[in-house]
């Protein structure tokens, strides 16, 4: 449990600094992500409706 909190805010601390100091980069990233998670629902909700 302990070594799983510490991985947590490890994460999280990472993830900020990752933000403060490559602010344009971080935005892409969460762009890109965005966009493949929205393709992923497109394909999901395609393969539903074929269903």
């Amino acid at each position: 449990m302990f070594v799983r909190r510490c991985l947590f805010w490890t994460f999280w601390l990472v993830l900020a600094l990752y933000v403060l100091r490559h602010p344009s980069a971080a935005a892409e990233t969460v762009t890109a992500l965005g966009g493949g998670l929205a393709a992923l629902a497109d394909a999901l909700a395609a393969f539903a409706s074929a269903l």
